[in-house]
């Protein structure tokens, strides 16, 4: 239910939606959003990688070769990239999505420009499981094209989620890290109970992500928890509550 009340939020505002397979490559889940090979998110413990078929057969170009410009030494975006040799057997692993911003990846070389998409997507990730963390969880991600978007069109949104839809009495912005996103912000709220947590990181897409898949504009991009903001809006004070096997809670 409440991720139909977040559907409707959004569609109200001329956000149309995307989707795609639980089911990814490296390509899409990480390359393509400029994440270094070797970074240390990448590492066997945080995503599942599938045993049967191991790779996708595989990638489409002229992606692979642009993406793989831009690690190398930054292609045609002006960047110098992350100079190291772009292994492209391992770009074809298959995973279990471990982010929604590969939707938002999947989307740009098709994407209006003006225009704005979103996904809620079911995301996996090894993490140590407590009132706010799951090995399984739902995020909202969105993206904004337009030559006129802004920081300040992005902190907008921002606090549309925190407020309008997680309900949240306090909010406030924290400079982030995220290999796709120049400048990058984390949204963080106050929950009675739980204190300060964040609800996502979001940031402008680097031209080294954007420029590779086609894209010239400047391009908004956010991922948030869903169940998290659900904590909020519900008035629960642990994730656990939200898959209770007691139908009565």
């Amino acid at each position: 239910e409440f991720r139909r009340v977040l559907f409707r939020s959004l569609v109200s505002l001329g956000f149309e939606e995307f989707d795609g397979g639980l089911v990814e490559t490296e390509f899409w889940n990480s390359d393509a959003l400029f994440m270094p090979q070797f970074h240390s998110a990448r590492d066997i413990h945080d995503v599942y990688s599938i045993a049967n078929p191991q790779k996708a057969k595989f990638i489409e170009e002229p992606y692979l070769s642009q993406i793989a410009a831009a690690h190398e030494n930054g292609g045609s975006t002006g960047s110098r990239g992350w100079e190291y040799s772009f292994d492209r057997e391992f770009t074809k692993r298959l995973i279990l999505r471990s982010q929604g911003t590969v939707l938002s990846a999947r989307q740009l070389p098709k994407a209006k420009v003006p225009g704005k998409y979103f996904g809620i997507a079911r995301c996996f990730r090894y993490d140590r499981v407590d009132a706010t963390h799951l090995s399984d969880f739902y995020q909202t991600e969105g993206i904004v094209l337009g030559e006129e978007v802004s920081l300040r069109t992005l902190l907008g949104f921002l606090e549309m989620f925190a407020v309008e839809v997680a309900g949240a009495k306090e909010v406030k912005y924290v400079p982030g890290y995220f290999p796709f996103t120049e400048p990058s912000v984390e949204v963080h709220i106050k929950h009675p109970v739980l204190g300060w947590f964040e609800l996502g990181g979001s940031g402008i897409f680097r031209p080294e992500v954007t420029e590779s898949l086609g894209v010239k504009c400047p391009v908004l991009a956010w991922g948030l928890g869903v169940d998290r903001m659900a904590l909020m809006a519900l008035g629960l004070n642990d994730l656990r509550e939200l898959f209770s096997p007691d139908i009565e809670s």
